[in-house]
């Protein structure tokens, strides 16, 4: 049996975060461990009516490809992956890190590569032309890294990624009013004393509809 919260986190994702629609077309994206997910996903998608379609990396293979690869290979799969994401009208990234630190010892040419593709296909097509959401995926490494059992990670994720965003927009939307009334903010503290405007800025509230978790109020 799936575990019930990620049917719950796949339920977010498909009718809030990325309100899909009848005959509307949905690319998932995974990198690493998250083929319970991905089901779900695309479990929940094809019932709304939707066209789930997965892609799946894995972090190892990236590094592979990316040593090996030249600037005509990286033209090419981009152009090929950018044509393809223009035909989506909805889009999920799911990243599930086994190592997060796999694509560290890269030479910068080679990582420059990899930022040309995203650029292709993510910066140029996905963000500005479909409705999207990314995401980790609880692993071991993501534990570790915050010094917890898998099992105590696990719920500490689900317990903020199935928060109930529509009521947390609402409830943002007086921090959103009441920063763009401000003119000036100062922070102060031990060896800080800050003071510059926000005055006609506006102010962004960060409700789910792009990352998972969220939460925030931004400005600059």
């Amino acid at each position: 049996m799936p575990d019930p919260r990620v049917l719950k986190l796949a339920h977010t994702i498909v009718h809030y975060s990325c309100s899909l629609q009848q005959g509307e077309k949905f690319l998932i994206q995974t990198y690493g461990p998250a083929d319970e997910l991905a089901r779900a996903l695309v479990q929940e998608a094809a019932a709304a009516g939707a066209l789930p379609f997965v892609w799946r990396f894995d972090e190892r293979m990236e590094r592979e490809l990316l040593l090996g690869g030249s600037r005509e290979q990286c033209e090419l799969l981009a152009a090929h992956d950018a044509a393809f994401m223009a035909q989506m009208d909805a889009f999920c990234g799911v990243r599930a890190p086994v190592n997060p630190t796999e694509l560290s010892d890269l030479p910068p040419e080679k990582l420059e590569l990899l930022s040309s593709y995203n650029k292709a296909v993510h910066s140029d097509v996905r963000v500005p032309r479909t409705k999207w959401v990314v995401l980790r995926y609880p692993t071991p490494s993501m534990a570790q890294q915050a010094h917890m059992s898998l099992s105590a990670f696990e719920d500490y994720y689900y317990s903020v990624c199935c928060l109930d965003y529509s009521k947390m927009s609402q409830a943002m939307q007086h921090l959103k009013r009441r920063m763009e009334r401000a003119g000036k903010v100062r922070i102060a503290g031990p060896g800080t004393d800050l003071t510059f405007s926000i005055a006609n800025i506006p102010a962004i509230p960060c409700d789910g509809k792009m990352n998972l978790p969220d939460g925030e109020v931004y400005t600059a």
